[in-house]
């Protein structure tokens, strides 16, 4: 059971770290919302891609798409 703990939480720090990534991006950029929807993500991708919920690497590589970014350039300064 501790394992599973330690798992959970590393997982969630992972994931809030994506989200906040991907926030601050669109937010640098002075982007809304409806217009990454207009670059084909879907709304449903960016509110779950923001706010730290479980994203398949197809809505990540969708999201980094419209923001212009490689995997290697997001996931650069993360740990």
């Amino acid at each position: 059971m501790e394992v599973r703990n330690e798992t959970d939480t590393r997982t969630k720090y992972r994931l809030m770290t994506i989200a906040n990534s991907l926030r601050e991006i669109r937010f640098s950029e002075g982007r809304l919302q409806d217009e990454l929807y207009e670059w084909g993500a879907t709304r449903r991708q960016i509110q779950r891609g923001e706010h730290g919920s479980n994203l398949t690497l197809v809505s990540l590589f969708n999201l980094l798409d419209c923001y212009g970014y490689t995997l290697h350039e997001f996931f650069q300064d993360m740990e």
